[in-house]
């Protein structure tokens, strides 16, 4: 995986003069607003969906979409808005991933004008360079460049993210009310920055990409981080960022479904249903479908490139690329928001609407889904897997992504000092934290981290309110896992 700088800014910003002055110098420039562009063009790819989504009017006469009468209808239709949205993010996404993937320069710069509102972060690009500007500056450009009236500039800014906003996400600021030298000047400092750190990234990208799919020479030693694999150990693990945090609530409760649904008993199907209902309200991010889709992509174009290598098991690097295209068909082929169709199930969001209450869900709150219960197993199977089977595309995807992630941490035997352990992380990028040790321990590890530091300490179990802390040295392995 190449270098990744995120560059945003509010709109007017200047974010393509700067992107330009990137590209002068040979880095590759991959421009949502571009790929935008030439999926809504005349023949693009995305033009069939809009079509059906929104019929032929908010299509041009040379077969583009109608930018502007699409500008109003999302103006006055949040609707309207996502519709679109669900549309062109997941291709934008994919493509954005096939031209980084293909990108052959040091660094790639990728260019996200709704990087914040979005959600973006440091588990996705390595920097983010905002591109800032007074705001009267943001509307005389765009007045100037669209012709657009100074009402309207302003109801386009009200929709984006706050200056303020976008500048506590900045890793780089490149502030651009200067002339086009003093912008270039600032951009070859960037320049030269991203490229040491885009070397010194690139040292380990091989290993950890190619994770557990390397062969395994004869005479290989095994791994100082290895632990006696006759005694019992318990893995924790630890996400630093939301996507991977996301991804491992839904692990546990589609795991938590997968058990309940092959039980008979009313009960225990409640608990499917109840776990169910969590599913929808954690799978309802507005971006969950594209960034799977997207990282999906971005994988699948990084393990092909190790077709070939005699140190990788071809078999191995085979099947994880079928599951990749298979999950990826899936998830392309979910239309709509994630779950639309149970919240639009008036019946089951009563139910979901009782549980919030305790014992809301009694026979006399809800005597249809008292009938329900009792219904034959067979009938109430049916309904939850016809509730719940729509969803697997999430599940499969979000699985193939936490595999690659588990796959590519490099596990290293460390030790906590009396009970505590601190490691700067100086620069090292890292989506989640593995750590494994020894059950017959008996203490539990207490984690904090963010990108500067991961701190670790050792309390004993137990259900005291205030756990003690171990004392003794603590021997365990840890592992830093990146995509």
């Amino acid at each position: 995986m190449p270098y990744l700088i995120g560059l945003t800014g509010g709109i007017g910003s200047g974010k393509s003069v700067v992107a330009q002055a990137f590209a002068r110098r040979g880095v590759a420039v991959v421009d949502s607003d571009l790929i935008a562009h030439a999926l809504t063009a005349p023949g693009g790819e995305a033009i069939r969906a809009i079509r059906e989504a929104f019929g032929d009017a908010m299509i041009a006469a040379d077969g583009a979409l109608d930018r502007s009468q699409m500008r109003q209808l999302a103006f006055t239709d949040a609707g309207a808005k996502q519709k679109l949205e669900s549309i062109l993010h997941p291709l934008i996404g994919l493509a954005s991933a096939r031209q980084t993937a293909a990108a052959a320069s040091p660094y790639v710069i990728q260019v996200v004008p709704l990087l914040v509102e979005t959600g973006m972060g440091h588990e996705r690009f390595n920097r983010i360079l905002v591109v800032d500007c007074e705001e009267s500056t943001q509307v005389e450009r765009v007045r100037a460049r669209n012709g657009l009236s100074e009402d309207e500039v302003r109801r386009i800014m009200a929709t984006q993210a706050s200056r303020e906003n976008r500048l506590s996400r900045a890793d780089d600021l490149l502030f651009n009310e200067d002339n086009l030298e003093s912008i270039d000047a600032k951009v070859e400092s960037l320049h030269q920055r991203y490229l040491a750190e885009s070397r010194e990234s690139g040292r380990n990208r091989t290993t950890s990409h190619t994770g557990g799919l390397a062969s395994a020479p004869e005479n290989r030693r095994e791994s100082r981080g290895s632990l006696n694999p006759a005694a019992p150990v318990i893995v924790y693990e630890y996400p630093l960022n939301e996507r991977v945090r996301t991804l491992l609530r839904l692990e546990t409760l589609f795991a938590r479904v997968q058990f309940f649904l092959a039980k008979s008993d009313p009960l225990e199907h409640h608990i499917t249903l109840l776990t169910l209902f969590e599913i929808l309200e954690v799978a309802s991010r507005a971006d969950m479908k594209s960034d799977l889709l997207q990282e999906l992509e971005r994988q699948k174009q990084v393990l092909s490139l190790f077709r070939n290598n005699p140190e990788i098991a071809e078999d191995a690097l085979s099947q994880v690329l079928a599951d990749i295209e298979q999950a990826s068909h899936s998830l392309f082929a979910m239309t709509g928001k994630i779950g639309q169709y149970l919240r639009e199930n008036e019946w089951l969001m009563s139910i979901k609407q009782r549980t919030g209450i305790p014992g809301g869900a009694c026979e006399f709150d809800l005597p249809s889904y008292h009938y329900w219960q009792h219904r034959d197993n067979e009938s109430r199977l049916a309904d939850l897997n016809a509730w719940i089977n729509p969803l697997y595309p999430i599940r499969d995807g979000g699985a193939i992504v936490l595999r690659l992630l588990r796959e590519g941490g490099k596990p290293a035997r460390v030790v906590a000092r009396q009970g505590a352990f601190s490691q700067m992380l100086g620069g090292k990028v890292a989506q989640m934290v593995r750590i494994k040790l020894s059950l017959d321990l008996q203490c539990i590890p207490e984690i904090s981290a963010n990108k500067y530091a991961l701190n670790i300490r050792f309390v004993m179990s137990g259900i005291e309110p205030r756990p003690r802390v171990v004392e003794s040295d603590i021997d365990f392995e840890l592992s830093f896992c990146n995509l």
